[in-house]
């Protein structure tokens, strides 16, 4: 009962994350001029949440093993990920000249949690996908 749950919470965060990835090109324009260039360019930006999506399709299905394996992959993807964002946010706050913004940490606080409950649950999901 515990495996469908954690999957499913592991695709929405992957689903979440591609969702986010897919705004941040949007909104910086660059998929208006050249929609196939970008999204080649871009590519490298999709690997987490479709390893993460990929893996939470298959702990739902067949291969437990192996989708657990790939929501390891993809939950340390988006651990670094949200690591490296953070910390290069609060490397602005120390220049005078970059405006503070205060709803961005909460918002980075959150993905955090939500990065470190993915990970748990991947652990959880490989422990429990091993026992099989």
């Amino acid at each position: 009962m515990t495996r469908p749950f954690i999957s499913i919470f592991l695709l929405v965060v992957g689903l979440l994350w591609a969702a986010i990835v897919l705004w941040f090109l949007v909104m910086t324009g660059s998929m208006v001029a050249d929609l196939g260039g970008t999204l080649l360019s871009y590519s490298w930006l999709f690997i987490g949440p479709l390893v993460l999506i990929v893996g939470a399709i298959l702990s739902l299905g067949t291969h437990p093993r192996a989708g657990s394996i790939l929501l390891l992959i993809g939950c340390a993807i988006l651990t670094v990920t949200v690591g490296y964002q953070s910390i290069s946010m609060q490397k602005g706050f120390a220049d005078p000249l970059v405006a503070k913004s205060y709803g961005l940490d909460v918002l980075f606080a959150i993905s955090a949690l939500v990065a470190l409950l993915a990970d748990v649950g991947a652990v959880q999901l490989y422990r429990l996908s091993s026992r099989i």
